[in-house]
């Protein structure tokens, strides 16, 4: 049984001005937008892009590129949103962002 998605561990979190990141922890990459909706999807956009660019033009560094974690101190912010939502019952600010893994 082979995989047939990638699935990565993200969330979004308001800033202070009002607008919104987005952040993928396994790949270290993150959009911004004025609603946490947009974030979302500019992010997955710019997954999408990274890991098209990492199978192909950059192939011989997939290994270096896949996965790139982020900096500790957002894996606990995404922990931390993770058990705040279990306890609210709202998935609203950690999310998976899944892209299907096609053969080549």
């Amino acid at each position: 049984m082979q995989p047939t998605e990638l699935t990565l561990r993200c969330y979004a979190e308001c800033e202070r001005d009002g607008t919104w990141f987005a952040l993928c922890l396994d790949l270290n990459l993150y959009a911004r937008a004025d609603t946490a909706e947009t974030a979302k999807a500019k992010l997955h956009e710019i997954i999408r892009d990274y890991v098209t660019e990492a199978c192909t033009v950059d192939l011989p560094y997939f290994e270096q590129l896949i996965p790139r974690r982020a900096p500790w101190i957002f894996w606990l912010h995404y922990y931390w949103y993770y058990g705040i939502s279990l306890l609210y019952l709202r998935p609203a600010y950690h999310f998976h962002d899944r892209l299907p893994l096609v053969p080549v």
